[in-house]
This record gives C-alpha cells, structure tokens and sequence, in this order.
C-alpha cells in the first residue's frame, strides 16, 4: 500500500465534498475532524502497546500478526471508501496475507518466533553464532566448516538468518572466552540438530 503524494490536499478536497452537503458549522466539522484523527492514532498506539506489554508467551508475541492485519483489511477496505480510495493506493496482486506475515516475521525473527523459524532452524542460527563467536578460539577452517555443514537452506530468508546470526557472532568474540567452552556449547547446538 501507498499514499497519494498530494495526501493532505486530497483528503481535504473529499472530506469537503462528503460534508458539504450536511450543513455542518465548519468550526464543528473541524473539531470532528481532529477527534477522529487523533482517536484513531490513539486506537493504534493502544493496541499495539497493550499487545507487547501484555505478551509473555509466544503465542501472544504471535498475536502480533493478527493486530497487522486487522489493520491491514481496514486500509484494503479504504480503497473502495469514497473519500479513502483516493488517498490509499493498493498495488497490483497485492497479498494482504503475505505482506502480514512477512512484515510479523520481521518483527519476530530475532526472537526466533517468525513463522518459518523452526527449532531446527533456530539451532543451525545458534551454531552459526557460535561459529562467529568461537572463530578466534576454534580457528577458521573450523569456524568455516560448520558453516558450511549447517549455515546452508534453498530458503533465502533462512540463509540470511544464518549469516546475520554468524555476523552477530563475529562481533561478540568475548561472549565464550576458552577454547573449551566453545567445545562444549558447539557439542551441545550439535546435538540438538542431529
């Protein structure tokens, strides 16, 4: 979705022709007009702060998806609205789903809650960290190695998890301080994939 470059003169321009035919005090049309501007972006805000603050499981931090495309129907509605459908501009073969889910996985992905994420994956994630993490330690052809053996998915939304997990890492080389301590933590993320 997209707005019209000309948003506020447009929506003007077509409340006028909604409301003129009303005979409202323009001063009241006004106020009107300001309550339910600010009501709607106060409706938003609540929702979505009431959604983080009050989820403590994951599948209330899932939810979150459900508050993006509540709110998505409402902008694909305003596309058919009188006075909306000016305003708001819906691409060809849009994907109302999709774009949820994909815009939800973005918020979710560090989390290891968006959709595509698996334990599996989230695992292979930990080890590409690990990886980054214990190269100084376990030395690159080792480093190199697990990620080639685990950091490798057809799906390239996996592998870009995998290499900004590595890239974390990398930049965390203090987090396991000995060479025994990598050995064991890489022992362990192995053994929950296998």
């Amino acid at each position: 979705m997209r707005l019209t470059a000309d948003l506020a003169e447009k929506a003007e321009a077509a409340l006028n022709a909604e409301t003129t035919p009303w005979q409202v005090d323009p001063t009241k049309l006004e106020r009107l007009k300001g309550e339910a501007v600010s009501r709607q972006g106060n409706i938003l805000k609540t929702d979505l702060e009431t959604a983080a603050n009050g989820a403590k499981t994951d599948v209330q931090l899932r939810a979150v998806r459900g508050i993006l495309l509540g709110y998505g129907r409402t902008c694909v509605a305003a596309t058919t609205d009188p006075i909306f459908s000016s305003l708001i501009i819906m691409p060809p073969d849009y994907d109302l789903e999709k774009v949820t889910t994909d815009v939800a996985d973005s918020l979710l992905e560090a989390g290891g809650l968006a959709s595509w994420q698996t334990t599996q994956i989230q695992a292979r994630g930990d080890l590409m960290m690990l990886a980054g993490t214990c190269r100084s330690k376990i030395g690159a052809a080792r480093s190199d190695a697990l990620v080639k053996e685990f950091g490798r998915s057809a799906d390239p939304r996996v592998r870009d998890y995998y290499s900004r997990s590595f890239d974390k890492g990398l930049a965390e080389p203090t987090t396991i301080s000995t060479l025994a301590g990598c050995n064991r933590t890489i022992a362990g993320y192995r053994a929950k994939i296998r």
